[in-house]
């Protein structure tokens, strides 16, 4: 499965991970602490299946996150 074929094609504006590396609710917003971007996107290999969110700062990725370990995933326009 491509990008393109990825089952979300609308933009994602937030997304909310359980827990940061300190343990810590987190989230991700566009136009938030340097976030630019939050894209579906999908591996190849063993887990094509699966869905992942890349959280972007300019032109550097900062994060990716499966699917199963957010727990929320908002969309709508960026900034919206």
């Amino acid at each position: 499965m491509s990008v393109s074929e990825h089952p979300v094609q609308q933009p994602i504006r937030m997304i909310q991970v359980p827990c940061d590396e300190h343990g810590n609710p987190k989230e991700y917003i566009v136009g938030r602490g340097g976030i630019t971007r939050l894209e579906a996107t999908t591996k190849s290999g063993m887990h094509a299946d699966i869905a992942y969110i890349r959280v972007w700062s300019g032109e550097l990725a900062v994060a990716e996150f499966c699917q199963h370990s957010l727990s929320g995933v908002y969309f709508g326009e960026d900034g919206a």
